[in-house]
């Protein structure tokens, strides 16, 4: 693997163009703080029984953070963030400890930080687009049961519809305006 496999020789720039576009198309680009989410920040706590987390829209240099407990963040260079993993791959990144896994470990942000748990879920729209991340961290190692990681996948399905219900808000404003 590469940790900067985003940059890499695997790195499909038509695909990222694609997804960045459906970024714009649901207005998402340097979105900032939506408070609406901060309910699903605090239940992906609740479900992982973690202290933090957070809801964060990944464009193609920067993590920009829209919701976020217990950190305190506004944006990460997108080669420092681990939820660039669950983008590429498009699939949920479980480390059940951080000093076990390769990846967080040439994570900075991480090993400073002491984050021992590490969970991320894409939020994938109905073109197969990823289009965000909900993660969530511990300082703590620890599992997760299946009952958690359903809830999660439900919990991701839910963000998305919201993230993407922006397009339709959008085109709305502009009709009725």
């Amino acid at each position: 693997y590469n940790v900067h496999d985003y940059m890499s020789a695997n790195y499909d720039f038509d695909i990222e163009n694609k997804r960045i576009s459906q970024l714009a198309k649901y207005d998402l680009l340097n979105l900032r703080k939506v408070p609406e989410l901060d309910i699903f920040a605090e239940t992906v706590c609740l479900i992982t029984d973690s202290p933090g987390s957070l809801v964060a829209v990944m464009e193609r240099e920067l993590q920009t953070i829209q919701s976020c407990v217990l950190l305190n963040i506004e944006t990460v260079v997108r080669k420092n963030t681990m939820c660039q993993f669950a983008v590429n791959s498009k699939e949920m990144l479980l480390i059940e400890d951080t000093l076990l896994d390769q990846r967080a470990l040439d994570n900075e942000m991480l090993m400073q930080g002491k984050i021992r748990f590490y969970v991320s879920v894409p939020l994938i729209d109905a073109e197969g687009y990823v289009l965000a991340t909900i993660c969530a961290v511990d300082f703590k190692p620890k599992t997760l049961s299946q009952d958690q990681i359903n809830s999660l996948h439900k919990l991701a399905s839910a963000v998305t519809k919201l993230l993407t219900s922006r397009k339709i808000d959008i085109y709305a404003e502009f009709f009725f305006e």
